[in-house]
């Protein structure tokens, strides 16, 4: 599962169509995985075994998509495991993500006891919702296209490396101007210090809360909290009704912030993605606004 954690961003989105099914996938060399981005499929075993084939084609090691509940079963009988469920994913249904490990020694995560202490010790204190008192001569606002470069340079300074490419200004200043809401905390000296995005899919009401960094000198203040509550004001405006996030299972900061918010645990993707220079397990934590 070695891959150089310099290596090149090089996504590409493709169809894949068959007997009894269609479907829309990403390629990821960085990650070494195919994410099903939408399918159609009477025949999933046909579907999933075209999968299997294009994964060992390249090299791949996993293949995940997010189903809806009904369609669980007849995953789980083509060969995949269901890993996590994402509450109120379909314009306020449940998705199963369903993972296919093309390599089984990328089942095994060797963090996951040190994985399962950390959640448990975040568990143990009940949930308040709370948000520090933001530091004296901070300030929050939205990331506009002009804040990419040094948003991205705040990006690059902390992740060795990521499953998309946010170091890139031009990415950032794309997505900002699609589908993703970013926020920023500036210092007393107007220097971007932290982050954190919203990406959003209008038609389904839904918005994975991710992209969170602070610069290492900046620990330690709250202002991943001060961001998630933000974001949540902004997606809460905008209507969407459902929250998620997929969180390093490792950080425990990351996923008591989420936890502390009111966000459910609902599963772990193991080895899901290249992050911080090696593949990582990701905790998935779900939230609902309506209501």
């Amino acid at each position: 599962m070695n891959v150089e954690p310099s290596a090149l961003h090089s996504d590409t989105e493709t169809e894949i169509t068959g007997p009894g099914f269609c479907a829309e996938i990403c390629l990821s060399p960085l990650n070494q995985r195919i994410q099903v981005l939408r399918y159609e499929a009477d025949d999933r075993t046909a579907l999933v075994a075209h999968l299997e084939r294009v994964a060992r084609d390249r090299g791949f090691g996993k293949v995940f998509l997010k189903a809806p509940v009904d369609d669980r079963a007849s995953f789980e009988s083509a060969g995949m495991d269901a890993e996590a469920i994402i509450d109120g994913y379909f314009s306020g249904h449940p998705a199963a993500v369903m993972s296919l490990f093309v390599d089984d020694t990328r089942r095994h995560s060797p963090t996951a006891l040190e994985e399962a202490e950390i959640l448990k010790t975040i568990r143990k204190r009940p949930a308040d919702g709370s948000v520090p008192t933001p530091p004296e001569g901070y300030e929050m606002s939205l990331a506009e296209p002009a804040d990419a470069r040094e948003l991205a340079g705040l990006y690059n300074e902390v992740f060795a490396s990521y499953p998309f490419p946010i170091h890139d200004p031009e990415y950032l200043t794309s997505t900002m101007e699609s589908h993703v809401t970013y926020r920023v905390v500036r210092d007393h000296t107007g220097a971007v210090v932290g982050a954190a995005s919203a990406e959003t899919n209008r038609d389904l009401r839904n918005a994975e809360m991710t992209d969170f960094a602070t610069r290492p000198n900046q620990r330690g203040r709250g202002l991943a909290q001060h961001l998630l509550a933000a974001l949540e004001e902004d997606m809460s405006e905008t209507g969407i009704d459902n929250l998620y996030t997929i969180a390093r299972a490792r950080s425990a900061g990351m996923n008591r912030v989420f936890y502390n918010r009111g966000y459910q645990w609902t599963g772990t993707l193991v080895n899901n993605c290249h992050i911080a220079g090696r593949f990582e397990d990701m905790h998935v934590w779900c939230k609902g606004l309506a209501g």
